[in-house]
């Protein structure tokens, strides 16, 4: 989600203590900055673009990093306003929390359990941006002298909005296993907010022969940029790709990819894609590992849109 609805719905939880929303108040700028501090992680960017895609939403979308985070930004709050730091803290996990909630409702997933799992976690059910989430909580700037009756009504409209987005995508669900009982896809299926517009769904289904994504409009039910892909048995060097450091990464950025093989002058390219986020001409998430005759790894690349990004083969 984006850095400016996490700050507004930071103010709605700094709104809910009931007192007025002021850069003086130590509890608002205590849950603000909690709501906006997990992606403090793009500092990982001095460090290179791949280093941020192998961070983003790491730690710092942790359970254990929002705890962290919190207790970093109540003694800051101490130091500047005096006072008790049980509250500052209190409040700022909030805003961490909800920062957390709402990363995990896209599909881009967050490593809630980390250090203890690596694995990507998601609710499938926003986008990016949502500017819905920012409308909810637009009155509680203009309540801030009694900002609380707002922010609650901003809570309100947004449990609701989130239990329609829930309930079209288990329809679109229904309408994909409808549509393709007759197919060989029996295997995995994830429907995931488009990338663009609020009532197309991306899904992906997986079957035994072939890997098929393209996107449902709920309004109409017309399928668009519909893809089917060969899903052939792994071969020896997908296995091997797959057990390199670029391959391992790929996989743990996301679990639902694509992946094929070819040969060319001598060379072994191997394939990896995200199906998760596309647009019409190609995925926005791709690695190309490129071995030698003798199917060790020369050179890999991660593709992220049209960036092309070297990758440490060692």
């Amino acid at each position: 989600m984006d850095p400016v609805t996490h700050a507004m719905i930071g103010l709605g939880v700094s709104a809910l203590s009931g007192q007025p929303l002021s850069p003086y108040n130590p509890l608002s700028c205590a849950a603000v900055l909690g709501a906006v501090a997990p992606d403090l992680d793009v500092i990982t960017m001095l460090k290179g673009e791949l280093a941020f895609i192998r961070n983003h939403r790491g730690a710092s979308h942790s359970l254990v990093g929002f705890l962290l985070l919190s207790a970093a930004i109540a003694v800051i709050i101490h130091l500047d306003f005096g006072g008790n730091l049980w509250p500052y803290f209190l409040w700022a996990l909030a805003g961490a929390l909800s920062h957390g909630m709402l990363d995990f409702l896209n599909s881009y997933g967050t490593q809630l359990l980390w250090p203890f799992s690596k694995k990507r976690l998601t609710g499938n059910l926003l986008m990016f941006f949502d500017p819905l989430l920012f409308v909810f909580f637009l009155p509680v700037l203009f309540s801030y002298q009694a900002p609380q009756k707002a922010a609650l009504w901003g809570f309100l409209g947004t449990a609701f909005y989130l239990f329609g987005r829930w309930k079209m995508r288990l329809k679109v669900e229904c309408l994909l296993q409808k549509k393709y009982k007759l197919s060989p896809v029996k295997g995995r299926m994830a429907v995931m907010p488009a990338f663009k517009g609020m009532v197309n769904w991306d899904f992906f289904l997986e079957g035994p022969r072939e890997n098929i994504v393209g996107t449902l409009n709920f309004l109409n039910r017309k399928i668009s940029n519909c893809r089917r892909m060969d899903r052939k048995a792994f071969s020896p060097l997908i296995f091997k790709a797959l057990q390199t450091a670029p391959g391992r990464l790929f996989c743990q950025f996301t679990s639902y990819y694509h992946i094929t093989q070819w040969e060319e002058k001598g060379k072994h390219f191997v394939k990896l894609m995200d199906l998760r986020f596309k647009n019409q001409s190609d995925f926005f998430y791709r690695a190309m590992l490129i071995f030698d005759e003798q199917l060790l790894l020369e050179e890999a690349y991660f593709y992220r849109q049209n960036n092309l990004i070297p990758m440490d083969i060692g």
